[in-house]
């Protein structure tokens, strides 16, 4: 009787012991798949609070520029009501004149740097061709 309780133990600890381990496998996969979760809701407020911050930022930019465009708008309109005819015509003849060397200005940088990208894709050309009269390197020498 004693070894029938014993064996009844045993088999009563052995159960116990696999189910305990069973519940710690059960555990660790139900908190990878919590995690899993957690991080995708974590990831997908994070997407959602920059993309407010952006939008937010942008309405701020936008409110500022109206307020500064509204504001230099009534500053040269002030200025301007202080001039007299020949000076306000003068004035804008000097601003037209400003707005005249900027474009130019603009056009220069931008003709400079077609040509700077004409002669990089003449050099990667030159390069090319050089390589081809060379010859193309063997699968094991690339």
């Amino acid at each position: 009787m004693a070894d029938e309780q014993t064996s009844i133990n045993l088999d009563d600890i052995t159960n116990s012991l696999h189910s305990i381990f069973l519940a710690g496998v059960g555990a660790i996969a139900s908190s990878s798949e919590k995690g899993s979760e957690l991080f995708k809701a974590l990831v997908d407020k994070g997407r959602a609070t920059v993309d407010e911050g952006k939008a937010k930022s942008a309405e701020l930019v936008q409110n500022a520029q109206d307020k500064v465009s509204g504001t230099t708008h009534d500053a040269i309109r002030s200025y301007l009501s202080k001039l007299s005819p020949d000076q306000r015509a003068a004035f804008v003849e000097s601003v037209q004149k400003a707005a005249a060397e900027a474009e130019d200005d603009v056009r220069k940088a931008a003709e400079k740097t077609a040509e700077a990208a004409r002669h990089t894709a003449q050099d990667v050309a030159d390069e090319a061709a050089k390589l081809d009269a060379e010859g193309s390197p063997s699968e094991d020498e690339a």
